[in-house]
């Protein structure tokens, strides 16, 4: 086994440990919240740091709130 041989098998195995940690660490964590006239759906992504909101209110009606970046300074 020469040298160009363990670099092919270090390069398959970051390979493959990033394809493992991308299955197996959740990306997105949600929180649902009851209100007495709604329901709203957080989600915050972990891999950007962002956060959005869902409010289903009690007669079906959808507000959908664009994805909030806390700490991009604009």
């Amino acid at each position: 086994m020469d040298n160009q041989d363990v670099r092919w098998f270090a390069a398959l195995a970051v390979i493959v440990l990033v394809a493992f940690a991308y299955i197996l660490l959740p990306r997105y964590e949600w929180k649902a919240l009851n209100d007495a006239n709604s329901v709203s759906v957080i989600v915050y992504d972990k891999w950007t740091g962002r956060l959005q909101r869902a409010v289903y209110a009690n007669d079906g009606a959808l507000n959908v709130m664009g994805p909030y970046d806390p700490f991009v300074v604009k």
